[in-house]
């Protein structure tokens, strides 16, 4: 078998396994969950998955960080779109209500890493947390550089924008609004979050 496509099995079935790790630690957190458990439900032997993971520590950082990689795409991928900062904002939204709702195991995960029964690994998912802020203040500065808004801190602006994304789809699946009710909010929260620019000069 040709090398490259060895290599890309390989890569496929750690993907695999990282994603059956993540369903594993999001319904019982790091402690309770068994790394042979994770091998038996990616379909691979129990012994195999120490040839991609050492341990389960390890798996569960490799898992982080494989979230972190996505979720940043993602956003990336939202705040890359063409036109103002609201419709921008508006797609941030959107994206964060996708990765809530189809990648809802991932990120369970990573707000348990940050707040809950996963705290041990919060120095990794900050790392996250921060990245994300930065990308947002990317967006801010641009947007201020055009004169769509102004603000004294770019950084602080923009962990408040991510927070009251977040949050306000967290606390929403919380009380069971579903994934369509939250795509009609998108407009509006885009547009609250511009109303706090203005009011904040």
């Amino acid at each position: 078998m040709p090398k490259i496509v060895d290599e890309q099995m390989r890569e496929a079935t750690r993907q695999h396994i990282l994603h059956e790790a993540a369903k594993e630690f999001a319904r019982l957190g790091f402690d309770q969950a068994n790394i042979n458990l994770i091998a038996e439900k990616a379909g691979i032997g129990k012994g195999t998955i120490y040839l991609y993971f050492e341990n389960k520590r390890e798996l569960f950082l490799a898992m982080l960080r494989f979230i972190a990689q996505s979720q940043l795409a993602a956003i990336r991928g939202a705040l890359a779109q063409h036109g103002n900062l609201q419709m921008r904002l508006e797609q941030l939204f959107l994206a964060f209500v996708r990765l809530a709702e189809k990648e809802s195991d991932s990120f369970n995960v990573y707000m348990s890493a940050l707040y809950g029964v996963n705290r041990a690994f919060r120095t990794e998912a900050t790392k996250l947390l921060r990245d994300y802020v930065a990308v947002i203040a990317l967006v801010l500065e641009e947007a201020q550089v055009r004169g769509e808004i102004r603000v004294r801190n770019i950084d602080t602006t923009a962990l408040m924008v991510l927070s009251l994304t977040e949050s306000f789809i967290l606390s929403a699946r919380v009380l069971g609004q579903s994934e369509q009710t939250l795509v009609t909010q998108a407009s509006q929260t885009a547009q609250f979050i511009m109303q706090g620019f203005v009011a904040s000069v």
